[in-house]
């Protein structure tokens, strides 16, 4: 499905009685507010189930990090590691850390790798994993944390079609694992994430053409439907349309959940 195709589909769908016009410029702002949406809501649940894993398989990516710093001077101890995620993450699905034994040690060879999951740590959770002895950072027990990069910097990013610009600032995880990091080396963090969708901008040109030259949607078919359900919920809410009660249940194709409107269970887990 191309971005003029979406237009057109949206417009059909407010094509009623008092139902405004709808601009090039509103629809592209429009457009990419629903996209955003949609992935938010199907982020929450993500992984429930084959379909919410399926709605979003588009936008997840993998990499490996292995530019890393080592952070000293921190609350959480010394073994703490920095890395800069790709200037297209979005949110985090998990975190796996790899570490190079430096000598023998119990089972495991000098040189020899080793890879466990690390947790996600809340702000909040920072006072209880120092005084808690069994939450504590460790080698088999590390924890990542996520924060924008403290540089006055920007990420030289243009916000066009076809891009992926989601963050004007590089985005560190940060990786905690214990007091000792000359024993067990952090030399790779492998993360699996949902990149930024591409924004989706549609010319007065594309529009009156009679070949459709607009950019294809990256999502397949059934997932375009669903973002224009979104679309269309803006737009009538946008015009104080009284259809806006009856559209939204009635277009209902997919069922509303428990666990929606709920925290995400737990990413990195």
């Amino acid at each position: 499905m191309t971005a003029r195709q979406l237009f057109e589909y949206a417009l059909i769908e407010i094509n009623k009685v008092q139902a405004p016009s709808l601009l090039l410029e509103d629809y592209n702002y429009f457009i990419n507010k629903a996209i955003m949406q949609y992935i938010n809501k199907r982020y929450n649940i993500y992984d429930m189930n084959q379909q919410t894993s399926d709605d979003l398989r588009v936008l997840k990516g993998t990499a490996s990090l292995t530019n890393l710093t080592l952070k000293t001077g921190t609350a959480a101890g010394k073994a703490t590691y920095i890395a800069t995620l790709p200037p297209d993450y979005l949110h985090i699905l998990n975190c796996i850390v790899e570490y190079t034994v430096s000598s023998n040690f119990k089972c495991y060879k000098s040189g020899a790798t080793f890879t466990i999951g690390a947790k996600r740590e809340t702000a909040d959770m920072g006072s209880q994993i120092i005084n808690n002895y069994y939450m504590r950072p460790s080698y088999k027990n590390p924890y990542f944390y996520l924060h924008n990069a403290n540089e006055p910097t920007v990420l030289n990013i243009p916000d066009t079609a076809n891009t992926r610009a989601g963050n004007p600032s590089a985005v560190n995880i940060e990786i905690r694992y214990g007091t000792d990091p000359t024993l067990f080396v952090l030399t790779k963090i492998h993360v699996d994430y949902l990149k930024t969708p591409r924004h989706i901008n549609l010319t007065q040109e594309q529009y009156e053409q009679d070949l459709d030259t607009s950019q294809a949607l990256e999502f397949t078919d059934y997932v375009c439907f669903e973002i224009i359900k979104e679309l269309v919920a803006l737009l009538m809410e946008n015009a104080s349309d009284p259809r806006l009660q009856s559209n939204i249940p009635i277009n209902q194709a997919i069922p509303q959940t428990s666990s929606q409107g709920q925290e995400g269970r737990g990413r990195g887990r």
